[in-house]
């Protein structure tokens, strides 16, 4: 594959809306020193700004508890009325947010028990998916709320943060309701917060699949309802309408049978359950980018945020751990090209309980940190983001099987390449000849591929074992850090010309100077 490169095309602003925030499942998590530990490394290492998770009001955070939370005294008359109203626990997951250099993209959810309408759960922390039982508790909760941030954090500090009512409403899994019970919920927590500080900013509808932006838009404009901004979220599959039918619940009885007499641990049978790798190579590269791009229709002018997104939406996937990962988020970010005001992974943590929380090193979890601090391929795939230089030349997207971005900045060139490929099976090579009209008298090169930036494979040398000491945690780290190595190059008449290869799913950084 010849690739030409004119070096003094028209140039566009390099897209950094990736290093706008990042997720990192739900509140309580912000409380473990390690977690934290894993948000400082994203935002000192690769300039993330924001963090957003789920259940800041959670039971598990305690902001209402009542007597009768305790059984034995549940039977107690009036027990139910004797209550009481914290946000201290509130207060140190803020406080840990913002040590570790951060600030709180406050995702409001979900409902207390002690005022939600029903005892509707959706995942494995028994977060509250109702409605709440009077609107006035509600808002009542949330003013409070509010006020507490003003007071502790300062007027100016809260108002150069964000809130987002709810997460995935479109869901039933997250939300107990209708569309129109969303957006009434939605108009009374705006018009709440907008009541308290007309400053702060507000917006929804935080949908799956890029679902609601318009109508919720169109809702807002007609109702005169408050947004400041829109929220939605994908993932590669939301295209094609993800489904789960009988056949697919017959074979996960058979796989339960079959790991339970053959002793297969929880995780790989996870795997088994969810991993359809037959069906990922059917997917269209390059989706994000059209549904970005419905997406930003919908909103129009409106600031848009994809606050969730990653190379799919499947729980103890291999891919996580691996280049394919490091290779889809860079082909993701490149096709932006400012079509997105914030683009916030999921997520940063493998220390991650919405199912379970799995113990391995390395088990398929959505973050670019592993339970033990080690950075993982997409992490370093979000190295090679940081260092980009800020113009980039305008050429199209291709969908090629190695695809390239060019970034200048001053005499100094840097050609990105990816070879992005859905087939989790496929390990072709192509031969490159890159060919630029400037005279290099250096080019260095970073690679994310199976031999550099591969945590996972060294594990696997230690023979996959359950829990690493902190000396191999440690020989880890050291021995998957991105490193920048010679390339070989021949410089004439005023041109550069490199050769080199890359496989299905690796990364290269090539820096010309």
């Amino acid at each position: 594959m010849k690739i030409q490169i004119d070096r003094n095309g028209k140039t566009i602003p390099t897209d950094d809306s990736w290093q706008f925030g990042i997720g990192n499942d739900h509140a309580c998590q912000m409380l473990r020193a390690d977690v934290c530990e894993h948000v400082k490394l994203a935002h000192d290492e690769l300039g993330i700004r924001y963090i957003r998770f789920h259940g800041i009001f959670d039971d598990d955070l305690l902001v209402i508890q009542r007597l009768t939370d305790y059984f034995n005294f549940a039977a107690m008359p009036w027990a139910g009325k004797v209550q009481e109203l914290s946000f201290r626990q509130i207060a140190n997951v803020f406080d840990n947010v913002l040590k570790c250099g951060m600030k709180p993209f406050v995702e409001l959810s979900f409902m207390p028990s002690a005022i939600a309408k029903g005892k509707k759960v959706g995942l494995r922390y028994r977060n509250h998916i109702d409605m709440p039982k009077h609107m006035a508790r509600w808002c009542d909760l949330v003013e409070k709320f509010i006020r507490f941030l003003l007071e502790r954090y300062g007027k100016e500090e809260v108002e150069s943060w964000y809130f987002e009512v709810w997460n995935e409403p479109d869901l039933p899994i997250f939300f107990h309701g209708k569309q129109q019970d969303y957006f009434e919920l939605y108009a009374a927590t705006a018009r709440t917060i907008k009541k308290a500080d007309a400053a702060l900013r507000v917006g929804g509808p935080s949908t799956s699949a890029c679902r609601w932006v318009g109508e919720f838009k169109s809702y807002c404009e007609k109702n005169d309802v408050p947004f400041d901004f829109l929220t939605t979220h994908h993932y590669p599959g939301d295209g094609f309408g993800n489904s789960f039918g009988v056949k697919d619940a017959f074979k996960m009885m058979k796989i339960t049978h079959d790991n339970a007499k053959n002793g297969v641990d929880l995780g790989d049978t996870l795997t088994e359950y969810f991993f359809k790798p037959d069906i990922y190579k059917t997917w269209t590269k390059g989706i994000l980018r059209k549904l970005d791009e419905t997406a930003r229709r919908e909103a129009g002018d409106t600031p848009l945020f994809t606050t969730e997104w990653n190379s799919m939406a499947v729980y103890s996937a291999p891919v996580h751990d691996e280049k394919y990962s490091a290779a889809f988020l860079v082909k993701s970010v490149m096709d932006l090209k400012g079509i997105m005001d914030a683009y916030m992974f999921w997520c940063c943590s493998d220390v991650f309980e919405e199912l379970f929380i799995l113990g391995k090193p390395f088990h398929g979890s959505y973050g670019i940190v592993n339970n033990d601090g080690i950075p993982k391929p997409n992490f370093w795939g979000f190295k090679l983001l940081s260092q980009l230089y800020p113009e980039r030349l305008d050429l199209p997207v291709t969908n090629d099987a190695v695809e390239y971005s060019v970034f200048v900045d001053g005499e100094k060139t840097q050609i990105l390449l990816y070879a992005q490929d859905f087939d989790y099976a496929k390990h072709d090579t192509t031969e490159l000849e890159i060919t630029i009209n400037t005279s290099a008298r250096s080019v260095t090169k970073q690679v994310i591929d199976d031999n550099h930036c591969n945590p996972k494979a060294e594990w696997l040398k230690l023979g996959k074992p359950d829990l690493l000491t902190p000396a191999q945690v440690k020989m880890i780290k050291e021995s998957t850090r991105l490193v920048s190595e010679p390339q070989a190059f021949t410089a004439e008449n005023g041109n550069t010309t490199i050769r080199l290869s890359v496989q299905t799913n690796d990364v290269v950084l090539l820096t010309l100077e």
